[in-house]
């Protein structure tokens, strides 16, 4: 009996763990490198990827019920109502974004150290600065 029971919530976890780690975009991880232009960011050719690559996926800022926090999966969703203050347009020192990608907010679980590339910081504090465009 206690065999069936332990089997059974074995099965019942490991369809649970599919289920969570199938949703949303694949996990690209911290080596993927998404680079940003000096100028001219685009939310479709810069941002979204590094979104998608370093953010939203399956377990953290994805879509329900796939997620652990707050969606982060679309424009709408970074500048929305329930992310009020995440992108300030043309403020990137008021956008609660750049101050957790530089370290000057925590975020649960820390990043490991190299997570981002400064030239994805400095590439999402100058889409900022120059409007947090959807293009």
């Amino acid at each position: 009996m206690k065999e069936k029971i332990f089997i059974s919530s074995f099965v019942i976890l490991s369809m649970i763990m599919i289920r969570l780690f199938s949703g949303c975009h694949e996990v690209i991880g911290p080596d993927s490198n998404v680079v940003f232009p000096d100028s001219n960011v685009s939310y479709i050719s810069n941002v979204e990827p590094f979104m998608i690559t370093k953010c939203s996926y399956s377990g953290c800022h994805c879509e329900p019920p796939y997620n652990s926090a707050t969606p982060m999966t679309t424009y709408f969703e970074l500048i929305g109502p329930d992310n009020l203050g995440l992108i300030v347009s043309y403020q990137p020192e008021q956008s609660i974004l750049i101050q957790i990608l530089e370290g000057k907010l925590p975020h649960s679980p820390p990043f490991q150290q190299g997570y981002f590339t400064q030239n994805q910081i400095n590439g999402m504090r100058k889409w900022i600065q120059e409007g947090a465009k959807n293009n």
